[in-house]
């Protein structure tokens, strides 16, 4: 889908606050609340905004873990096996030493490193490197 200027603008806005209203963001790009609704839902239907989420604030505190995957054949092969998994919170492909890069979030140490087991045990992951996130800036 080729998204226009003011997909764009609404994407921003959304991508700023998730909770923000149609009716604030129509104010700032000049449409109706009922124009954004829908522009919302056509950027939804193709995909172009996947999921809608929030961050939370130290109050209720997640773990996190950057995790650096080694593929033992095929990068598109162990990526697909990740993402079928549903164990990381974010999933990239990358060039260099290693062929993946996960962010794992977790309640606890423990569920992180729960997540991290189920990694390690994948058939097509043939070595990992995990680095546990200290302090969020």
């Amino acid at each position: 889908m080729k998204l226009d200027d003011t997909d764009v603008h609404i994407l921003s806005f959304l991508k700023q606050n998730s909770r923000i209203s149609n009716v604030e963001i129509a104010k700032a790009v000049g449409l109706t609340e009922g124009a954004v609704r829908h522009r919302i839902e056509v950027l939804t239907a193709s995909r172009a905004i996947e999921r809608f989420t929030i961050e939370t604030s130290g109050a209720s505190a997640s773990y996190y873990a950057v995790v650096m995957l080694k593929a033992r054949a095929d990068t598109k092969k162990m990526m697909a096996e990740v993402a079928v998994h549903k164990i990381a919170k974010e999933t990239y492909e990358i060039s260099g030493e290693y062929d993946g890069c996960l962010i794992l979030e977790g309640a606890s140490l423990t569920e992180i490193d729960s997540k991290i087991d189920r990694l390690r045990k994948l058939r097509s992951v043939a070595d990992t490197k995990t680095f546990i996130v200290l302090k969020r800036w």
